[in-house]
């Protein structure tokens, strides 16, 4: 299991985290995505071998949210 934080801009509200929350845990290999709207970042905790951290922040970004 790998965990990462990743930035994201332009969350400002509830609604934007859980539709984070919901995109990256939707992503396979996701195990848990645990969102802070104070800090902007989404702590994530994957299986390395089934997804990488460029299809998490894919997914992010089809959120209209920019990872960074």
């Amino acid at each position: 299991m790998t965990q990462e934080i990743i930035k994201v801009e332009g969350m400002s509200c509830m609604h934007c985290q859980l539709r984070v929350k919901k995109a990256v845990e939707a992503v396979e290999g996701v195990q848990r995505a645990d969102v802070n709207l104070q800090t902007k970042q989404v702590t994530v905790d994957y299986e390395e071998g089934k997804v990488n951290l460029e299809k998490i922040k894919e997914a992010i970004r089809e959120t209209g949210y920019e990872p960074i």
